[in-house]
């Protein structure tokens, strides 16, 4: 907000001086201070519109950051993964809570023996779904739709994990990986995803 009045208070300046100018002397030749107008005001549009997005990534940050804190309080052994719903999430979650619109940020907290999705609901820690399971069969990265407006969604590879739920049934529960907390970039195949993958699979898989 200081830096945006900073820039305010340049452009006035400079408007200010061409009236003075213009004022003492009308016939002066400005064409030289007019570049320097549109320098000033190009690279102050440029500033606010960097800060308006950068403004709006912290926000999503803390909202992440918040959330996290949240689930710990309950849970602090959990692992948690910041994700994005896969249309089958969107699914599941429409099937268990009608009521809920999923939004394009959640967060997952992994425990021993289950992982519950999360999101921040008005600065209030909502649990949208429980998975619980007597074994991990396979984690692996899969192919699936995503949200058909966002192209890196279409380009994302989401994780999938197929899994025994305690009365015997195999299920399966799939999620882009975002990027970090915060963020609404996604990941696609690579050392990274490839890497929480492993992880996935050494900390949940049981024989």
């Amino acid at each position: 907000m200081t830096l945006r009045w900073v820039i305010v208070g340049i452009w006035a300046a400079l408007l200010t001086t061409r009236i003075i100018v213009v004022g003492a002397a009308p016939d002066a030749d400005l064409s030289w201070y007019g570049i320097v107008e549109f320098g000033a005001i190009a690279v102050g549009i440029t500033v606010i519109v960097v800060a308006v997005f950068r403004a709006a990534a912290v926000r999503r940050r803390h909202a992440d950051e918040a959330l996290a804190l949240a689930i710990r309080r309950i849970d602090p052994t959990v692992w948690l993964v910041p994700a994005a719903p896969t249309t089958e999430l969107r699914d599941a979650i429409a099937e268990v809570r009608p009521e809920v619109t999923l939004g394009a940020r959640v967060t997952w907290a992994f425990g021993a023996t289950e992982a519950s999705l999360w999101e921040l609901d008005d600065r209030k820690a909502t649990r949208l779904l429980v998975i619980r399971w007597s074994r991990v069969v396979h984690v692996g990265i899969e192919d699936v739709d995503g949200d058909g407006d966002r192209a890196d969604a279409r380009r994302a590879c989401a994780v999938a994990i197929h899994y025994v739920r305690p009365d015997d049934t195999p299920a399966v529960a799939t999620f882009f990986v975002r990027t970090a907390p915060g963020s609404r970039r996604l990941l696609g195949r690579g050392p990274r995803l490839d890497r929480l993958v492993a992880d996935l699979a050494r900390e949940r898989i049981v024989a």
